[in-house]
């Protein structure tokens, strides 16, 4: 069967996705620049020591140099996540800590830059990897008060640690929650979209393409075949007596017989060639690069394929079913070669059934 689209909007092309990278790189980017800012600002009020500045800031713009030369040279494409998220959230709750220990008056500064990074991280990371930032925040902020204490003694205000300390944990969990939701949000979403663009593009009975989306595809391939001079066929395919079936065991078991129908001309066509339901019993195959000696014994392949389905109940005979082929010709428009393989297929059915009809010049000329 075809794989179903992976959703409404657009593939993005590689180059797409590498600039969407360098974007949310830039987002990072963009919240390091306002810490340092902030951290300016705290040394101009004698908050927090110039060399401390001196070194947080050489530290950060290693860490975008570094995450700038894995996104411009390729090298993040060889993780799980090319856009090197985790990484990136890892680094940011790192840097918390570290500015908490070269700070002894900064300690304001914890909450809200781990609620940025917890907005950063919700982007791409799912419920589970959420929770462990959560987790390594509350540790590795223990650990940076340990150290305050150790180094800064007597000078702290345990109160203010305190209360900071209560704000820290609770938000860095509410966060955590809030952001676990809106990604879960997101997984949804993404799930209803690309059922919507499955109902848009595929039969709801067989799975394979519509009558829309094959249309489409014609028309695409006909340009190609412009385009490239190459070889392009189309083989139209009716169930004979169909109605038969549906009148005699009723809908269900015509719908089972479709189903089948469909899964032996999905599963016999080549790689590249396209199989669609155009409307009822009738399907067509799309057969790029195939000369009409190939699209005919693929056809001819088929309806021995059909005949040995095991879909009627016993004692019945097998379902069968028509060809009618048609290779495009240069200048020729998608409606035209359908046609012709169309009017083949009338033939096939007119000349008694189970068997494949190729068109040809004069029966062309001859149905005008």
């Amino acid at each position: 069967m075809p794989p179903a689209p992976p959703g409404l909007l657009p593939i993005r092309t590689v180059e797409q996705q590498r600039r969407l990278r360098l974007r949310r790189f830039g987002m990072a980017s963009s919240t390091y620049l306002l810490g340092l800012i902030v951290l300016g600002l705290c040394t101009l009020l004698g908050l927090f020591p110039s060399s401390s500045l001196l070194a947080v800031g050489v530290l950060f713009g290693a860490i975008n140099a570094g995450l700038l030369r894995a996104f411009t040279t390729g090298w993040n494409e060889r993780f799980a996540d090319p856009s090197l998220t985790g990484l990136q959230v890892y680094l940011g709750v790192t840097m918390v800590p570290l500015i908490l220990v070269l700070g002894r008056d900064v300690h304001f500064v914890a909450a809200p830059y781990y609620a940025v990074i917890f907005v950063f991280g919700m982007l791409q990371m799912c419920t589970g990897k959420l929770a462990r930032v959560a987790a390594f925040v509350l540790v590795s902020y223990a650990a940076a008060l340990l150290l305050r204490r150790q180094l800064y003694g007597h000078g702290l205000d345990w109160r203010v640690e305190a209360v900071t300390a209560m704000l820290v944990v609770t938000s860095s969990v509410w966060f955590a929650t809030a952001a676990s939701y809106i990604s879960n949000l997101r997984a949804r979403l993404r799930g209803s979209l690309q059922h919507i663009a499955t109902l848009a593009t595929n039969d709801g009975l067989t799975g394979l393409w519509n009558r829309r989306q094959i249309d489409q595809m014609l028309e695409a391939a006909v340009k190609h075949a412009q385009r490239e001079g190459s070889a392009l066929c189309v083989a139209m395919m009716d169930v004979d007596h169909f109605k038969r079936v549906n009148d005699r065991y009723g809908h269900a078991m015509g719908d089972e017989v479709l189903k089948a129908v469909a899964h032996t001309l999905a599963g016999s066509v080549r790689a590249g060639d396209e199989v669609g339901r155009f409307g009822g019993e009738e399907f067509v195959l799309l057969l790029p690069s195939s000369t009409m000696a190939q699209a005919t014994a693929l056809a001819n392949r088929l309806k021995s394929q059909l005949e040995a389905l095991q879909s009627m109940p016993t004692g019945e005979p097998p379902v069968t079913a028509s060809f009618g082929l048609a290779a495009w010709r240069a200048g020729e428009s998608a409606g035209d070669l359908v046609r012709r393989a169309d009017q083949a297929l009338y033939r096939a059915k007119a000349s008694g059934r189970n068997r494949v009809e190729a068109d040809s010049l004069f029966g062309a000329l001859a149905a005008c």
